[in-house]
């Protein structure tokens, strides 16, 4: 593996999301290689065909045609020195324990902070396994590695100096590409799988970040700032 080109695979069903993950990535490794897929379907074709095998594998643990923990095994026999590191919109102890088990990379809440998904993916490309806990919006609690221990917000920055904090989420960014097209919070929330509050939580830290009056504003100031693409 080229450690400056790798190449992702990033399995999610919503493109929006995708989207952002892939333009958050490569900001940090600007000749990788995205690929991506839909579906589990999609997933599992895309393990068995591409050549080079795919360096890491992000996947989302709940698709409409396959549960990510129930099937890991599977990609992991399609992809046996491919890393998985699932990706889960709630995380807690009990699939934290699941994906340990199960031998994922790691296990990351889909509202982790850019800086915490690089440093993930970071760790699991170099074959460490690395596991986060964070709460729904959008201050995740520090990385936790298998030991029990917790990196502090100090060696979380010494590993990871990019300053990657001030940067949004993928689900952040997917949320703003909505609001450029002028979608109600209702069908945001239907699309990307999310609830109400928590479409409008993210609206209002967003436009509140990003010193807008209004959603519209909010979403230039983003492809000012090089967030979403216009």
């Amino acid at each position: 593996m080229n450690p400056s080109a790798p190449c992702f695979l990033l399995v999610d069903d919503h493109a929006l999301f995708r989207t952002g993950l892939g333009m958050m990535l490569a900001e940090h490794w600007p000749e990788a290689v995205m690929r991506h897929a839909g579906d589990w379907a999609q997933a599992l074709s895309s393990a068995r065909a591409l050549r080079p095998a795919p360096d890491l594998v992000l996947l989302d643990i709940q698709l409409p045609d396959g549960h990510g923990l129930d099937n890991l095994a599977q990609l992991q026999a399609l992809l046996p020195d491919c890393p998985v590191l699932l990706m889960s919109a709630q995380v807690d102890a009990e699939r934290l324990a699941q994906a340990q088990q199960r031998g994922a990379a790691g296990l990351m809440a889909k509202v982790a902070s850019a800086r915490e998904i690089v440093t993930a993916v970071r760790a699991a490309l170099s074959g460490t396994p690395t596991f986060a806990m964070a709460s729904p919006l959008p201050r995740p609690e520090p990385i936790r590695v298998p030991g029990g221990g917790a990196l502090s917000d100090g060696a979380l920055d010494a590993w990871n100096s990019e300053g990657t904090a001030s940067e949004p989420t993928p689900r952040q960014r997917a949320i703003l590409s909505y609001l450029g097209r002028g979608t109600p919070n209702k069908a945001i929330a239907r699309q990307m799988g999310l609830s109400e509050n928590e479409v409008r939580a993210e609206v209002s830290f967003l436009t509140e970040r990003l010193n807008a009056t209004s959603r519209q504003q909010a979403y230039a100031e983003a492809v000012a700032r090089g967030w979403v693409a216009p």
